[in-house]
């Protein structure tokens, strides 16, 4: 038994609505590797949340066609997505983890520019 049309739309809209945050995320990261350039923690920022969003977008995939692919073939699809899902989070992870030790040694080493009255 497959599903309606109204499923499949539904199926697509929700997948896009909750995709939307995951695409902005990715739009920052690339936005910041064409300011700050090829540094690691860029690199691995950028491909955490594209991989992040392609696992997410694969989801409402999988999820749409269910009836197609069968509860067995579905149950690992979910697994081999969700396996690189967490490697693109444990990436981005990472690269955050990266990006903040850096941004705190860059403070903690600034001058202090503050002025007293």
């Amino acid at each position: 038994m497959g599903q309606g049309i109204t499923e499949i739309i539904k199926h697509i809209f929700l997948g896009i609505l909750t995709s939307i945050p995951q695409l902005v995320i990715v739009i920052l990261c690339i936005y910041y590797i064409t300011k700050i350039g090829s540094k690691t923690e860029a690199i691995l920022l950028t491909t955490g949340s594209i991989i992040s969003l392609l696992c997410g977008i694969s989801n409402v995939v999988g999820a749409t066609y269910i009836s197609t692919l069968g509860v067995d073939s579905y149950v690992i699809f979910i697994y081999v997505v969700q396996g690189f899902s967490f490697l693109g989070s444990i990436l981005f992870v990472i690269g955050f983890f990266i990006l903040i030790r850096k941004v705190i040694k860059s403070k903690v080493f600034a001058p202090n520019t503050k002025t007293s009255n």
